[in-house]
C-alpha cells in the first residue's frame, strides 16, 4: 500500500516537473551573446558603477517585435513588455522607483548616431533614499547619449563582437 502511494505521489511530482518545464521560457544567457550591442551593454556597466543592470531592447534586423537584445540578465530573446515597446517605438521615458530596493529604473529611447529612434536603452541604478531622482534621470540620459554616438544604425548592433 505505502509503495503504491509513493509510485502515485513520484508519477505527480514527475508530472508537475514535465509541465513546469515546458511552461517556463527560456532566454539565452548574456555571456553567450556575442553581439556588438551585447559588448556595450557590458561596456556601460562596468564604466558607471551605479548602474545595477542594463539592457537594450530592439527589433532585431528581420524580426517583427521588440525584444531584448543585449542585458546583464540572462533574458536575451525576451519579448519586450508593452511600456517598454512605447518607450522603443514613440520615445518616451519612464522611471519607476523601486521602494522596496534601493533602485531606480529609467527605460529611454535609444537613438543611432544620426538620431533614428532604434529601441529603448533599460538603466537600473543604485538609488540609496533621499537620492536626487532628476540628477539620477539626468545620468541616465548622458549614458544614453553616450551610448548612442556608438551606434551607426541599428544593424550594426547585432555585428559579431570580437
Amino acid at each position: 500500500m505505502k509503495t503504491s502511494y509513493r509510485i502515485i505521489a513520484l508519477l505527480i511530482l514527475a508530472g508537475w516537473v514535465v509541465t513546469t518545464l515546458r511552461a517556463t521560457p527560456t532566454y539565452r544567457l548574456a555571456a553567450d551573446n556575442k553581439i556588438q550591442a551585447q559588448a556595450l551593454v557590458v561596456r556601460i556597466t562596468a564604466h558607471y558603477p551605479e548602474l545595477l543592470t542594463a539592457g537594450m531592447h530592439c527589433v532585431p534586423p528581420g524580426g517583427q517585435a521588440q525584444t531584448i537584445v543585449a542585458s546583464t540578465l540572462n533574458v536575451i530573446g525576451k519579448p519586450s513588455d508593452p511600456p517598454d515597446v512605447e518607450v522603443g517605438q514613440h520615445g518616451e521615458t519612464i522611471i519607476s522607483p523601486n521602494p522596496k530596493v534601493p533602485k531606480l529604473g529609467i527605460m529611454l529611447p535609444l537613438h543611432d548616431r544620426a538620431g533614428k529612434l532604434i529601441g529603448a536603452l533599460a538603466l537600473a541604478f543604485r538609488f540609496p533614499a533621499g537620492e536626487n531622482q532628476v540628477a539620477c534621470f539626468a545620468k541616465a540620459t548622458a549614458i544614453r547619449d553616450e551610448v548612442a554616438q556608438q551606434i551607426p544604425s541599428l544593424e550594426s548592433l547585432f555585428v559579431p563582437a570580437p
